[in-house]
């Protein structure tokens, strides 16, 4: 009887010597798959703010060639305000007035068009 006693206990630790490797196995498993989820990821967003770094650096360069697109017409239109009124060139500031008011009323336009549209779509710039 001990030795039948002795048999189901040994039986039993191999089962469970057995049963605890193939658990092991699996959390094993598991884990790997986690870690090249991670990876994933990781190059993912490594991605991502790289290219919003870069975009972020477009709008910078944009904003400043926007900037010095409108000091220079600024200046421009000081210097044409600054010339002695007796050289006259022919329809210097009736030219530039109209093209000034032509500008407004563009940018006015473009404010009404986006006010009736009410939200702008994502992929305008695209069209």
């Amino acid at each position: 009887m001990n030795m039948f006693l002795i048999g189901v206990l040994v039986g039993a630790a191999c089962f469970a010597i057995m049963y605890l490797v193939m658990i092991i196995s699996k959390i094993h498993a598991g884990m790997i798959y986690l870690h090249q989820s991670m990876d994933a990821i990781t190059k993912a967003v490594n991605l991502s703010l790289m290219k919003l770094s870069k975009i972020e650096k477009v709008t910078d360069n944009t904003m400043t060639a926007a900037e010095n697109f409108v000091d220079a017409l600024r200046e421009s239109a000081e210097q044409m305000m600054m010339r002695p009124p007796n050289i006259k060139r022919v329809g210097d500031n009736e030219q530039f007035d109209d093209l000034r008011k032509a500008f407004d009323e563009g940018i006015r336009q473009m404010e009404e068009d986006d006010e009736e549209e009410g939200e702008e779509p994502e992929d305008r710039w695209k069209k």
